[in-house]
């Protein structure tokens, strides 16, 4: 009996293609005829001629080329599939990573959150302290308002009471000024000793009125002695001419003192000098004006003073603050 070799192809159940034998003794299906007997024809079925044979063996290869069709879409299909798990595979792996980086993610989150927690425990922590401080800072506040009330009633006591003292400054110079104002200083009238007791000095200021200011009686005064800082006169030689000590004499009234001091005029061009005593605040006010009085007499002005007053042309002078600064630069540092 002949056999024919069929092909096999490469399928994911055989993968190498071969011919398998094939016997034509096996028994074959057709619905077209029915074989009688081995000896006898079948009706349809042709012996005779090999054309009849190729006839008759076509509807037998056409059943495994259908299959062989199935199985190569199926190995295609089955090629589809393995694409598909590989892309599966891939994505598998892609999950894997993006799984660990959301456990990653939720770890950090984690720490962020506890750190948050933590912040908000500060900020808890710090608003506390912020309200206690707030609260202080109302307290001092109030504190601070109670305190300058209290300074502002101190202030205008303070300035009450300078206001008070001004005044009571303003009263004792006045005061003392009024009680000057039967006195005279003579300058300039030599020492008798060193040690020249009251009396002495009396006798000398006595002398000094008859003889310097040639005055036709002794003015009446209550007492007189000397006072200050010792002056020595000196020769060109360098020996002692004399010694003197300012005199205050208090005079037994004003018009006594002004008799005295309207003779004044008599020691011009000689060292002897008087004045009236005033307090040192006067005095040196009456300083700091001396200037301006001189220059007034240069420009033969009428000048006078009048405690610490200075009248020029009957206009009290004030210095300005020009004249002030002009003042200091001339004086020697």
């Amino acid at each position: 009996m002949a056999t024919f070799n069929v092909p096999v192809y490469d399928t994911p159940v055989t993968q190498n293609r071969q011919f398998q034998p094939y016997s034509m003794t096996q028994p074959v299906q057709n619905p077209n005829f029915t074989q009688q007997s081995p000896n006898s024809p079948a009706v349809g079925f042709y012996t005779s001629t090999p054309q009849n044979i190729n006839s008759v063996m076509q509807p037998m290869v056409n059943p495994y080329s259908d299959t062989n069709c199935k199985l190569d879409d199926l190995t295609q299909k089955v090629n589809m599939i393995f694409d598909k798990m590989s892309t599966l595979d891939e994505l598998s792996n892609k999950i894997s990573t993006f799984d660990r980086a959301v456990q990653n993610l939720f770890k950090t989150v984690e720490k962020v959150s506890k750190r948050v927690d933590d912040v908000e425990q500060g900020m808890n922590f710090i608003n506390e302290k912020f309200e206690d401080a707030k609260k202080d800072v109302s307290d001092v506040k109030g504190v601070c308002a109670g305190i300058r009330e209290d300074a502002d009633s101190a202030n205008d006591a303070i300035f009450r009471l300078q206001k008070d003292l001004d005044e009571l400054y303003t009263r004792h110079i006045d005061l003392q000024t009024r009680s000057m104002r039967e006195n005279l200083i003579f300058t300039g009238i030599p020492m008798h000793d060193k040690f020249e007791e009251s009396e002495t000095t009396e006798k000398v200021l006595e002398k000094f009125m008859t003889e310097q200011l040639k005055l036709c009686r002794i003015a009446e005064y209550d007492r007189a002695h000397r006072f200050g800082k010792e002056y020595v006169e000196r020769y060109p030689d360098g020996s002692v001419k004399f010694m003197t000590k300012p005199i205050v004499c208090r005079f037994r009234n004003f018009k006594e003192r002004e008799f005295v001091r309207k003779a004044a005029r008599e020691l011009r061009d000689t060292h002897f000098g008087i004045s009236e005593q005033f307090p040192k605040e006067v005095n040196d006010k009456r300083k700091e004006l001396w200037p301006h009085f001189q220059e007034a007499r240069r420009q033969r002005k009428k000048a006078f003073f009048k405690r610490d007053r200075l009248f020029i042309d009957g206009v009290e002078y004030c210095p300005s603050k020009k004249d002030e600064e002009k003042r200091d630069d001339d004086v020697p540092g």
